[in-house]
């Protein structure tokens, strides 16, 4: 039997969620990994877990009621690993040449886990030119990705407890209601929350309401969260732009009882303050106080580069309402 190695799924947003009149990138971010898991789950068959979500640019707003289609398909796998690129797409918006405009793509990256040890999943073999050259490209990411989150790792981020005028801080209890196979936390889950700490992050720093982002630096998952584990999200100022604002993101979680929580996921968005046009406003500077704030903004500067660099190095299909 074939298994199915892609899928497309619509969704849409209802304005009452969405007060601003634009769908937030953490809804977004959701709608990809409901469908970039599908895909995993259906070609591995098997339960899997979020291990990196792609760099996303958010290139085009999405207003709220209007169509979105979200398409995934696998593109390498290897050992326990499925990659799943994706795109969403605005039937309803089109481009110069008639075809849907493209808001933003990734590649995700999911791996088999029953709960033991992990588990080589079915190999995917390409068998097109458009195929094989996909593979090959998802391999070479795969190689500069390692680079970077090693970098992201040792970013110098404040340890727990320290004060820092720029930093956002939410704990919150893991609910019931993001739960996936397995009582752990959906990986989609953890992306919106990095997403709305670095909104309240930008929020507090330009003094506006309606920031948004428009980069999201692969998220590298360390570890799952669990129903009911203490979760804190710290998001950090770390450099501005005329128009942007990076913000170091960091999630930790473990046991209520435990005085030391895991680290679970990190990444680096970049936020913009949104005008009443649409566009991206003047954002006052920051500047670093020492050596320490001037080296965490240099080498968040530098992920973000990386990080782009990695993302640009994928190539899409032509645009079309087909996956294959």
């Amino acid at each position: 039997m074939r298994r199915p190695g892609a899928l497309s799924l619509d969704f849409r947003a209802e304005s009452f969620d969405h007060p601003s009149g634009l769908v937030d990138a953490g809804t977004v971010i959701g709608w990809i990994d409901k469908v970039a898991y599908a895909v995993a789950a259906s070609w591995s068959g098997m339960h899997v877990r979020a291990r990196y979500m792609g760099n996303m640019q958010f290139r085009r707003p999405i207003p709220v009621d209007t169509r979105v289609t979200v398409q995934g398909r696998v593109v390498r796998t290897h050992g326990p690993a499925v990659h799943v690129q994706t795109r969403l797409l605005l039937p309803e918006i089109l481009d110069d040449d008639g075809h849907p405009v493209v808001s933003t793509s990734s590649l995700c990256v999911y791996a088999a886990d029953e709960g033991g040890p992990p588990q080589d999943v079915p190999e995917w073999i390409p068998a097109t030119p458009g195929q094989i050259e996909r593979d090959e490209q998802a391999r070479t990411s795969s190689i500069e990705r390692r680079a970077v989150e090693r970098a992201m790792a040792r970013l110098p981020f404040p340890e727990p407890g320290q004060v820092h005028d720029e930093m956002v801080s939410l704990a919150f209890i893991a609910p019931v209601a993001e739960a996936s196979v397995g009582g752990t936390v959906r990986g989609g889950a953890v992306m919106r929350w990095l997403d709305e700490a670095a909104a309240v992050c930008a929020a507090r720093w330009t003094g506006h309401e309606n920031v948004a982002a428009v980069f999201a630096g692969g998220v590298r998952f360390v570890r799952p969260v669990r129903v009911g584990d203490l979760v804190r999200v710290d998001a950090l100022l770390v450099n501005t732009t005329p128009r942007s604002m990076y913000v170091a993101l960091r999630v930790h979680a473990g046991p209520r009882s435990a005085r030391q929580p895991e680290l679970v996921a990190h990444s680096i968005s970049v936020m913009v303050d949104v005008g009443d046009d649409g566009r991206a406003l003047p954002v006052r500077p920051w500047r670093p106080e020492g050596e320490a704030a001037r080296h965490l903004r240099d080498s968040a500067v530098e992920l973000v580069r990386l990080r782009s660099e990695v993302g640009a190095a994928w190539t899409e299909a032509a645009p079309s309402a087909r996956v294959g």
